[in-house]
């Protein structure tokens, strides 16, 4: 027994030992020649997240990367959509990617990757996120407001879970009170040449139009139209179907609407970081003759510490023909916050 349990920790030992340097032996070299050697986690909108003993994870431009090397299993992404997996070579062209793939070494020119994730990466490994909160006050009209939300994505080689909540509560002397809250929960399959499917589950609410609870199942299919290490441009629509309450003590309504959707980012990693996203999502109704919903949200962040960000936001709400006979049929502010990336 206590030469099987000696034997056990002993193999456990080697293998955790294989394991911590096989962490370590991915290299990486800038132009000037300088070199980090830690472990690659993730590279995608233009950084390199590259893990060291020394100094933690540190978040490269990845246009300053002139060599990669790793011994991990990598899958890569070009603006194409085609996807490669295999080991990283040093190449002998600086700023060119080699793969070693099932079918032999391909080089692919760095300028044309935009996504890279190791695919024994782990379950934290996969989670990308930011959480923000702001508060404002007017003394004049004696109004406070609050805004949070979070958001949060869990990658695959294949699939996106998206989980994400903004929030937006005003309250002013008089007692009135106002709440925006929207909720979404999105999977999202990656297909080749840049297509892609998905399904979404969404609540909100909106009291400046009139709905306590609106609740919509959808589901479609779009195209990455254009990705590169500055922006990104995706179109999706579908069919979705949606039960609205609305204030009053109005009966719920149940209706089934197309929608199309489209998203622009833009991204910029030398100084001052600006990230500008800008999403609009339309809902023209199948059932109710006429009716056209509306979301525009743009939100431009500025990083100015590590994982810390300045966020301006933008939204405008529109209902052609809201339920409720009191309620606006437009909804619209600006809201600043502080944003924390993880």
């Amino acid at each position: 027994m206590i030469r099987f349990v000696t034997t056990l920790s002993a193999f456990l030992l080697t293998l955790l030992f294989r394991q911590a340097a096989a962490a370590n032996t991915d290299v990486v070299v800038f132009e000037n020649e300088d070199r980090l050697t830690g472990e690659v986690r993730s590279l995608d909108r233009g950084l390199l997240r590259f893990k060291t003993d020394a100094a933690g994870t540190l978040s490269i431009e990845w246009d300053k990367v002139a060599f990669l090397s790793s011994k991990q299993n990598i899958q890569l992404e070009t603006v194409e959509g085609l996807r490669f997996l295999g080991e990283l070579q040093r190449s002998e062209e600086r700023f060119v990617i080699s793969v070693e793939t099932e079918a032999g070494p391909l080089e692919i020119a760095a300028e044309r990757i935009v996504k890279m994730s190791p695919i024994e990466e782990t379950i934290e490994g996969r989670l990308d996120g930011d959480i923000y909160a702001g508060f404002s006050y007017t003394k004049a009209t004696d109004v406070n407001q609050i805004n949070t939300g979070f958001k949060v994505d869990y990658r695959t080689e294949l699939r996106i879970y998206s989980l994400s909540l903004d929030a937006t509560l005003s309250e002013s002397g008089d007692a009135q009170s106002s709440q925006r809250i929207n909720g979404s929960l999105e999977y999202t399959r990656l297909w080749p040449n840049r297509w892609l499917t998905n399904g979404i589950l969404n609540v909100s609410r909106n009291d400046e139009l009139g709905v306590d609870l609106r609740t919509w199942v959808g589901a479609g299919g779009g195209r990455i139209v254009a990705r590169s290490n500055q922006s990104s441009f995706v179109v999706d629509g579908g069919l979705a179907f949606s039960r609205e309450n609305v204030s009053g003590g109005l009966e719920s309504e149940d209706s089934l609407e197309a929608y199309g959707r489209m998203r622009w980012d833009w991204f910029r990693y030398d100084f001052p970081e600006l990230d500008l996203t800008t999403t609009f999502v339309v809902f023209p109704s199948l059932t109710e003759s006429g009716r056209v919903r509306g979301d525009l949200d743009v939100t431009f962040r500025w990083e100015f510490l590590e994982d810390l960000s300045w966020r301006l936001s933008f939204y405008d709400s529109f209902d052609s023909n809201t339920n409720d006979p009191d309620a606006s049929s437009n909804d619209y502010g600006v809201n600043t916050t502080l944003e924390w990336g993880f």
